[in-house]
């Protein structure tokens, strides 16, 4: 959900390349080309470099959706051999090797991922995926070192519809029973709340400002935001306000 020029609700929504040839109805904006590879029975390259071909052709970014090791190398594969436009993104990550970090930022491709998972189904990823891919999953400290931009998501309604169970978990990186999960580093608490403060066109791009003229989209707190960062939930939430209506109150 993001705000136009005049400041209205806008909604952004994902489809198949037929989308670019609707107009959307009201308040409602395309979004990216959504492509999915599913895990279960890897499409061949071919073929996904042919929907990325078909998206970039009538000038709309990709979002892929990528789980596992194996579709995410797929889909480089696909991005090095027919480029990336601006805008194109990775959705999840939930497996990606540090060896792979550096082809994802020279594509300049975006990742938008979900640390709430870690907080949600740590300790069964711990029990069930592969020993060689624990270590890389939803990784975020280390995309962002490789000069990758990541934004954050819920994947509701399959992960926790609260945000702030994304952000405590892209810091402690902690699983249900308390244990931590992959071997990358969490973030400070601040960089891991801007996860969700970037404007919905720009995922992992600069956070979105409070000031003067523009849309009353405001998360007002009980307690100073220093003190909401060192212990993150929404309990500290006593009012949001969306395009200036009044949308929770406590």
């Amino acid at each position: 959900v993001a705000h136009d020029a005049n400041s209205a609700l806008v909604v952004a929504v994902t489809g198949g390349p037929e989308l670019s040839e609707t107009v959307p109805p009201g308040e409602l904006r395309q979004g990216p080309v959504k492509i999915v590879i599913a895990d279960h029975s890897l499409p061949e390259l071919r073929v996904v470099a042919e929907q990325f071909r078909r998206a970039h052709r009538v000038l709309r970014p990709i979002a892929v959706h990528c789980v596992t090791r194996a579709a995410l190398v797929l889909a480089l594969a696909a991005w090095e051999e027919t480029g990336s436009i601006p805008g194109d993104r990775i959705e999840h990550a939930a497996v990606t090797p540090l060896d792979l970090a550096a082809a994802i930022a020279d594509l300049g491709i975006t990742v938008v991922t979900q640390p709430a998972f870690l907080a949600a189904r740590g300790d069964t990823y711990l029990r069930d995926v592969e020993p060689d891919d624990q270590a890389d999953l939803y990784r975020c400290a280390s995309l962002r070192d490789a000069g990758i931009d990541v934004g954050g998501s819920t994947d509701a309604p399959f992960g926790p519809d609260d945000p702030w169970i994304a952000v405590r978990a892209a810091v402690d990186r902690r699983s249900p029973l308390g244990v931590s999960v992959g071997l990358d580093r969490g973030l400070e608490p601040a960089t891991a709340l801007d996860l969700f403060l970037a404007p919905l066109d720009r995922p992992g791009g600069p956070a979105r400002q409070v000031r003067v003229g523009g849309p009353a989209d405001l998360c007002l707190l009980d307690v100073p935001k220093r003190e909401v960062l060192s212990d993150s939930s929404s309990r500290h939430v006593a009012v949001t306000i969306a395009d200036g209506v009044e949308a929770f109150s406590r």
